[in-house]
């Protein structure tokens, strides 16, 4: 399978400041995803660049709709955030977009390192967020038909630790789905 070709540019920007000055004077995202993605391999050890870097590839990403791109550079960008709320949230939002492209395994990923890098109540937030986030695409998968799909986020919700009528809906939405499905087997276990 071919790849295709790899754009690289010359980054000759040393600061933060020239570096956006570059940007806007480009006109299209593919060029300033190109210039972004070769400026993290011109920057070296620069933490403060890298996190520039990630965020605005992040962004540009998601703009374009290359969610599992962006969730990454998210992930990255959490990773060299140095404020616990910071991180958090980049590793939620990572979570969000794998989960928008059905990539739950990498969602649960980006969830667990959240809840192992916050203080406090961050776990409390990070476990609340999850849950969240994974009722709100069950639900919106289930809206558009695509009850195979919700089935995935109803089988993370129902190893959560829910409140009781939060986990009667999962069991119930499962117990239906899995019948509507074929999933007898299944429909029974739950019972």
């Amino acid at each position: 399978m071919s790849r295709g070709f790899v754009v690289a540019v010359q980054v000759r920007e040393k600061s933060i400041e020239e570096m956006e000055v570059k940007l806007a004077s480009m006109a299209t995202a593919f060029n300033k995803i190109t210039y972004l993605e070769s400026a993290l391999k011109a920057v070296g050890g620069n933490f403060e660049i890298k996190r520039f870097l990630w965020g605005e590839l992040a962004k540009l990403y998601e703009e374009r709709k290359m969610f599992e791109r962006a969730a990454r550079a998210l992930g990255n960008l959490a990773g060299m955030e140095p404020m616990f709320r910071e991180r958090m949230d980049s590793y939620v939002m990572a979570a969000e977009l794998f989960c928008r492209i059905g990539k739950i395994e990498d969602a649960e990923d980006m969830f667990v390192r959240a809840s192992r890098d916050v203080a406090g109540n961050g776990k409390e937030k990070v476990m609340l967020a999850r849950k969240n986030v994974y009722f709100g695409f069950a639900r919106e998968l289930e809206g558009k038909g695509k009850r195979a799909s919700a089935v995935k986020f109803y089988e993370k919700l129902n190893k959560m630790k829910l409140e009781d009528v939060e986990k009667d809906e999962v069991v119930e939405k499962l117990r239906v789905s899995y019948k509507a499905l074929g999933m007898f087997r299944e429909a029974r276990l739950l019972s």
